[in-house]
Formats: C-alpha cells, sequence, structure tokens
C-alpha cells in the first residue's frame, strides 16, 4: 500500500469513527445503470448523522415535533460481479437513535438496523448504460421494537405520539422501526454529459409490509414509487462533484400501516444533496456529502450528514461515478486468442 493511501485510510478512519457517534445515513453511492463484471467490486464504509426538531405536514408548513430526534449510524455497503451481466449488493447498517420529549424522557435504540440484499442485472452497457435491479431489506434484530430500520417511514403526526415508556425493550415512539421488510424493483439508466460530466436517473416500487399481502385493518403494508436522479462532474482529474435527488411517494397502504386507523396520513419526500468524491487512486476514493429534505408531506425535515471512505476494482471508466477508475474509456474485454493453424510439411 501506497503512503499516500495509508495516510489517507488512516485519517478517514479516525473521523468516520467520529462521525459514527453522531451520524445518519445520507444518500449513498445509490442506485446505478453500472454492472460490474465478475472478479470486480466496490466497497464502502460512512458515517452519517442528523437532528430534526420540525416535520412537514400536509400543508407543506414545518410545525416542532415538541422533541428532538438524533440518528448516528455507520454502514457497511458492498457491490460484487457475479454473472457476467449481473451483480450483487449487501448493506448493512449500525444505527443508534433517540427521541427526547420536551415534557421529558428520551427514547433510545441502538443496534443492527435493516439488512439490505439485491441484485443487479445489465441490460445495455457502453457509453449509455441501462440495468434493472430487486432488493430486500429486512430487520437484522429478532426484537422488533429494538432495532432501528432506515429505508422508510410511516406519515408523521406529532399530535398523536404514544406515552413515553422508560424501557427500550417497550419502546413505542413512531421513529423506531415496526420490524417491516421491503422488496422493490427498479430501473436505471446513464450517459455521458459534456466534456467532463455523466447523468444517472431511475425509478423503482417499493412495497414495505409486516403481514405480507394481508389486506384487513390491523395489516402493516403499504406501496411505493421511488425516483432518483444525479448529475456528476470531475471539476479536476481527482475531485468529483455530484448534484444528487432522491424522492419516495406513497400510493397505496393499509389502515394501520402507519398506527393510526383514524387517518392516513400519506408521507412523500424529497431529498437534494452534493457529494464531493476524492480519488486518491484507481482503487480508494474518499468521500463527503449531506442531503436534506427539500419538500415532502407527514415526514420529517432534516439536513444529514456524512463522510465515508470506497475501495474497488472495476474495469468501469471514471464516468461510472463511484463504481468507475481514473481512465477516460472502460477497459475493453481481453481479446479471445485465434487458433493456430497446423502447417503442413
Amino acid at each position: 500500500m501506497s503512503l499516500r493511501r495509508t495516510v489517507a485510510a488512516a485519517l478517514l478512519a479516525s473521523a468516520t469513527l467520529t462521525l459514527a457517534s453522531a451520524s445518519r445515513a445520507g444518500i449513498p453511492a445509490g442506485a446505478t445503470p453500472w454492472v460490474l463484471k465478475p472478479g470486480e467490486y466496490y466497497s464502502e464504509v460512512y458515517g452519517s448523522v442528523f437532528a430534526a426538531n420540525s416535520f412537514l405536514d400536509d400543508d407543506k408548513n414545518r410545525p416542532p415535533l415538541n422533541g428532538k430526534l438524533d440518528q448516528r449510524e455507520l454502514v457497511s455497503y458492498t457491490e460484487m460481479g457475479w454473472k457476467q451481466s449481473a451483480s450483487v449488493w449487501l448493506g448493512i447498517p449500525f444505527v443508534n437513535r433517540g427521541f427526547t420529549r420536551f415534557t421529558g424522557g428520551t427514547s433510545t435504540s441502538t443496534g443492527l438496523g435493516d439488512i439490505d440484499l439485491g441484485v443487479r442485472f445489465r441490460i445495455k452497457g457502453g457509453s449509455s448504460p441501462a440495468s434493472w435491479s430487486l432488493g430486500w431489506t429486512a430487520p437484522l434484530g429478532a426484537n422488533r421494537k429494538l432495532f432501528p430500520g432506515s429505508d422508510g417511514d410511516g406519515g408523521t403526526d406529532p399530535a398523536s405520539y404514544p406515552p413515553y415508556s422508560p424501557s427500550n425493550a417497550s419502546d413505542t415512539s413512531l421513529y423506531f422501526n415496526q420490524g417491516l421488510q421491503s422488496l422493490r424493483a427498479g430501473v436505471d439508466f446513464g450517459g455521458h454529459a459534456w466534456k467532463s460530466a455523466f447523468w444517472t436517473a431511475g425509478g423503482e416500487f417499493r412495497y414495505r409490509f409486516l403481514e405480507f399481502g394481508s389486506s384487513d385493518s390491523s395489516s402493516h403494508n403499504a406501496r411505493f414509487i421511488g425516483a432518483s436522479a444525479s448529475l456528476g462532474w470531475w471539476v479536476q482529474r481527482n475531485l468529483l462533484v455530484s448534484g444528487l435527488f432522491q424522492g419516495e411517494w406513497l400510493t397505496q397502504q393499509s389502515e394501520n400501516y402507519d398506527r393510526n386507523l383514524a387517518a392516513d396520513r400519506d408521507p412523500k419526500r424529497l431529498l437534494a444533496g452534493l457529494r464531493a468524491t476524492w480519488r486518491v487512486d484507481d482503487r480508494m476514493d474518499v468521500f463527503a456529502g449531506s442531503a436534506h429534505v427539500a419538500s415532502g408531506a407527514n415526514v420529517i425535515h432534516y439536513d444529514q450528514y456524512y463522510f465515508g471512505i470506497a475501495w474497488r476494482q472495476s474495469s468501469l471508466s471514471r464516468y461510472a461515478g463511484a463504481y468507475g477508475g481514473t481512465q477516460e474509456h472502460a477497459a475493453a474485454a481481453p481479446a479471445t486468442a485465434a487458433p493456430k493453424k497446423h502447417q503442413k510439411k
């Protein structure tokens, strides 16, 4: 390992562990239309933080939460080439979340969050790639009240908070995981833009559930549609600046999805953020960024910040963003040697 890479890794590891004690997951590398080949991989570790004291209601106003929500998260995400046209990913978060009521009392939860597994299939490669993907998330903890989830929210209404519980094991805060799983399917596109830029865009369908397919009044399930987009620009050879957008809108929910049989609070949220990536070399990046709730309804309003390190073995070009290396064009597949003809004597 070079001295430059060693120093960068040591500094970043220290900063990431510091942030892990005060962090929330921002928008990570995100959905991508590029698919890694067998033997290739992309792996990142990042810490993030947010604190929120207000929410967006149906009228797009920002009333107070009557308390403060804090979340700290340390996430490991890895994607590896599996088949010639398919790759698989695995994400594992470690989460600490607490909600302090202004009237007194704090509910806290610490542990492994929701595991994220998925597979991505190449539709088209080259300079204008496209892919489709299937994903699944599920709680890693057996105690559904204790382990926080970080892949979606139910509707938020601080007027209907449950009473404070002094025990984490019986915590009923709206801001902790209900043990929901999710299934999703998505499609992503991308391309080269201008001289030193690239773009991505995609959409997905997500089904969140506690009881799969159940539709009675006591069930917990909902359907969402999502969209994402990014624009990356190489400001200089080693510095990539990306604008990131991510939205999620509820389309249908069971009566008890957000624990309120009297009213359905339909959540929707649009996140916008920036990510700066410093390309240390062809195998390693350091990055930092933020994501902000630009608009929404019945969701928490927050500003989140993250900082991380990434390693990669990839034949993709620099216009594949986080997944690409330093070269201008993707490496060509090795040519197959033609069989030698036997000479007649």
